[in-house]
């Protein structure tokens, strides 16, 4: 499926470097996006092309007028068509609106600029309005261009589609870190987890990192994210405040194979609350001596045959250290 995106701009020479380059470039080539940018002084009827005008009730700066811009969003739209307008007024632009930007077949995109656009326009003409960040622009075009990139790249086959599932926000979480050789650099390893070819250690790794990454620059994206009770239970930092934590977030930490330590730690509560709020709850705790819980001595042994350090291994795990050195203390005794 192919896109067309329309462009409306006071100035359109600014959209020929970016797009001669990369992907966008390449899926131009590959017949995947048609990109056409126009001048909206093209729909201007005096000989000086007037396209701005002081606005009604005072003020500084200048407004686009209505007639050019109605005429040249009327003359580019089709019955299929979605109008972006860019404006420092308009919804947060974020990964969730460029796959939905995406699957349309027919964008048109407005440049807002100066002080902004007549009002009639947007009401009549605009279907959204949209804005990458919380900041003004001396234009749109530098957000239109944004707005492009990303939307162009979730065009299907102009990216491999694999390449697509392990993005930073694909699933409201940041990407973990990414290595390549060599394998040493000044000193620093890649971890020896992406060298063991277990690929269902690998996997964990990386969704682990990927929830750590996020826990320490983006945490406001967890609330959203889509965790399971025990990655949740296992988030760093205890939970404070004087709002109650509900006993079904306990039941299901704790079912999910969690421990009582570690809901404990990252609720803020003492283990002996949670285990007395567990039974209150109906909850059938598991015995705290007898069986073994957490990695077999096998498992450890193995991962740890990969270079992982007890720290590591105790992390990748969702264990702690004693539990880590107790598996190779009876490795070594088998």
């Amino acid at each position: 499926m192919s896109m067309r995106i329309d462009v409306l701009t006071l100035f359109p020479g600014m959209f020929e470097s970016p797009f001669a380059e990369s992907i966008v470039a390449r899926a131009r080539a590959a017949g995947q996006l048609d990109l056409v940018v126009h001048d909206i002084r093209e729909w201007t009827t005096d000989r000086h092309h007037v396209v701005d005008d002081a606005p009604y009730g005072g003020g500084a700066g200048m407004v686009l007028k209505p007639e050019p811009l109605t005429r040249a969003i009327r003359a580019t739209r089709s019955d299929n068509s979605h109008v972006v307008l860019m404006s420092a007024q308009g919804a947060l632009f974020d990964q969730a609106a460029a796959r939905r930007l995406s699957r349309m077949r027919h964008l048109v995109i407005v440049c807002g600029h100066y002080e902004g656009v007549d009002e009639r326009v947007v009401e009549k003409d605009v279907d959204e309005e949209l804005s990458i960040g919380d900041f003004v622009l001396t234009g749109g075009e530098l957000a239109a261009m944004v707005v492009i990139d990303a939307v162009t790249r979730l065009v299907p086959d102009v990216i491999e589609a694999e390449s697509l599932t392990r993005e930073s926000h694909t699933d409201g979480l940041l990407e973990g870190p990414q290595y390549t050789r060599p394998l040493d650099h000044e000193g620093s390893r890649v971890p020896a987890v992406l060298l063991s070819g277990d690929h269902a250690a690998i996997s964990r790794w990386r969704r682990a990192e990927s929830i750590r990454r996020t826990a320490e620059r983006r945490p406001e994206l967890l609330d959203r994210a889509g965790l399971t009770p025990a990655e949740r239970a296992r988030l760093p930092g205890p939970k404070r405040g004087s709002e109650r934590v509900p006993d079904a977030d306990l039941a299901a930490a704790y079912s999910s194979g969690v421990g009582s330590y570690r809901i404990a730690a990252r609720f803020g509560l003492s283990p002996a609350t949670v285990r007395a709020r567990l039974r209150a709850a109906g909850v059938r705790l598991r015995p705290a001596r007898g069986a073994q819980r957490g990695p077999s001595v096998s498992e450890v042994s193995r991962m740890r045959a990969t270079g992982l350090t007890v720290r590591e291994l105790a992390r990748h795990f969702g264990v702690s250290h004693v539990t880590i050195l107790d598996r190779m203390k009876k490795a070594k005794r088998a």
